[in-house]
């Protein structure tokens, strides 16, 4: 029966999240007893057996509670992390919560203003834990973004009377008025993106707000409020028809290549070394996405399919499952099931039943 590898992908360790750090401690207690080597990114290509452990965004509690975890159980791992993000100063304190927030929190808000976030880890923090040997750093893109990726107007954003996602200021450059319109969301590294008719989201916007905003969709109700948007939308695009902008394949291309490239020299100019393997955000990703990491040099591409990465023979695309937080019992068949090609394959056809 043919060897696979399994691949494990974290996100946030945290009291704030489902995968609390006594969770995850469980999680490494199975590891350790599962006897399997721990292995970095550079043992892929030849290892015969083990198991690799991946970490998304880089968040701060990464260093904060998850690095000591994996000095205590001689445990490997990879973080990806978004540059854009990454601070200046000292080390924090370990043991110590650093962001009070949550990952959705974290996100959102630097999405909002691009720039350093005291949720995500540190320069500091990056080097010392490189230095030790049991983490690699690896790039996650500059900015981890997400777009538009559809031109029909699925909702609206009603705020958190309808739960909107984080990313809404990145796909409209910074506009969260109630009132404006949503569409299909996508990563930006795995989607040709669409600007959408600000005729329509101001038309929109300008309504709600002079019915009284927040307070006014809060008293009259959402489907009330989303009845009435519908019909504005409607009259609008009668009128005036659709006048959002879809960018040329060209011009996709060249800001894919720019997010991957961009990331990978930042990352090379602070902690130096190759920076050559890429975690696609939120896993996702088409042709588009794979020749343009191949173009600016990318060794390997994570994604999260739940599938089989032959022992011996891992190529240019690294599958992943989400560990969730339940008990042992649980992380312990999903590594029977990810230790075997055979067994991953029946697995996943069983999943889509």
């Amino acid at each position: 029966m043919s060897r696979s590898i399994p691949v494990l992908a974290y996100h946030s360790i945290s009291a704030s999240e489902k995968m609390k750090p006594f969770l995850f401690e469980n999680h490494l207690n199975v590891l350790t007893r599962s006897k399997l080597p721990s292995l970095l990114p550079k043992d892929l290509r030849s290892a015969e057996k083990g198991f690799l452990l991946t970490f998304d965004d880089g968040f701060t509690d990464f260093w904060t509670h998850v690095f000591p975890l994996l000095e205590q159980y001689g445990m490997h791992a990879v973080v990806f992390v978004i540059p854009s993000r990454a601070g200046e100063g000292d080390c924090r304190l370990q043991g110590v919560t650093a962001f009070p927030g949550s990952a959705n929190q974290a996100h959102q808000e630097a999405g909002e203003k691009i720039g350093a976030h005291d949720a995500f880890l540190r320069w500091t923090e990056l080097e010392a834990m490189e230095a030790s040997g049991l983490v690699d750093v690896q790039s996650h893109t500059m900015h981890h973004q997400s777009f538009w990726k559809g031109d029909q107007v699925i909702g609206f954003n009603l705020g958190s009377a309808n739960n909107t996602h984080w990313s809404l200021a990145q796909a409209t450059n910074g506009d969260r008025r109630p009132g404006i319109p949503l569409y299909a969301r996508g990563s930006a590294l795995a989607c040709r993106r669409y600007e959408d008719d600000k005729g329509l989201r101001d038309t929109l916007a300008d309504w709600v707000e002079k019915k009284g905003g927040n307070a006014y969709i809060n008293d009259t109700g959402v489907g009330s409020v989303e009845a009435e948007l519908w019909k504005l939308t409607r009259d609008f695009v009668d009128t005036h028809g659709k006048k959002g902008r879809w960018e040329t394949r060209d011009e996709r291309i060249e800001r894919t290549k720019r997010e991957i490239v961009d990331a990978r020299r930042v990352l090379q100019e602070r902690l130096g070394g190759p920076r050559d393997e890429l975690c696609l955000p939120w896993g996702t990703y088409d042709e588009v996405t794979l020749e343009c990491a191949r173009q600016s040099g990318i060794k390997r591409v994570y994604t999260l399919d739940r599938a089989a990465n032959p022992a011996g023979n891992i190529d240019f695309r690294v599958n992943r499952f989400e560990p969730r937080p339940r008990g042992k019992s649980w992380l312990m068949t999903r590594l029977w099931i990810y230790r075997s090609e055979l067994r991953c394959r029946i697995y996943k056809a069983l999943s889509r039943r």
